[in-house]
């Protein structure tokens, strides 16, 4: 029964480094786009402008958009969500290579039902810890795909590691 939890536990924080991993990708991408855009409107839209007379109103709706973009992209969440992921995924990393390494214990039969539970508690204590000290104050919602691309990378990962 402890052997299953521990294992159960050993998968979630597998798939919770995969997520936070995939999570950070997305939210790095989304911050790169939107800095593409604005280098692409800001060095072209002027030009643009005098050249094709014939789109001016799309043109000025561009220079608009870019510039409402740079006004609001301080108060964007994308950066502290960045930093935020980036911290718990060493956080997660490492009680993921902990747990991991204390398989073969439990795998073995070396350590009692109690130690399990024990250690068990101790890794889901620890992830909590993890993400309060660094989620503090900083919303994550839910990321459906993400979540989806992560349990796939740690079934693939914990099949060609263990089995």
């Amino acid at each position: 029964m402890y052997q299953n939890r521990y294992w159960n536990q050993l998968k979630e924080l597998k798939v919770h480094v995969f997520y936070l991993q995939n999570y950070a990708v997305q939210q790095q991408q989304y911050d790169q786009w939107i800095n593409i855009f604005l280098a692409v409107t800001s060095s072209t839209s002027i030009a643009a402008w005098a050249v094709w007379k014939d789109y001016q109103f799309a043109w000025a709706l561009i220079i608009a958009a870019s510039q409402v973009i740079t006004a609001v992209k301080p108060l964007l969440p994308y950066r502290k969500r960045m930093a935020a992921l980036n911290s718990l995924g060493d956080e997660i990393s490492k009680l993921s290579l902990s747990s991991e390494r204390d398989w073969y214990f439990v795998a073995e039969g070396k350590w009692t039902e109690e130690e399990i539970h024990k250690r068990w508690s101790d890794l889901k204590e620890k992830s909590f810890a993890a993400e309060r000290k660094c989620l503090s104050g900083i919303a994550l919602p839910k990321n459906r795909s993400a979540l989806e691309k992560a349990q796939e990378e740690a079934d693939l990962y914990l099949e060609s590691t263990y089995q």
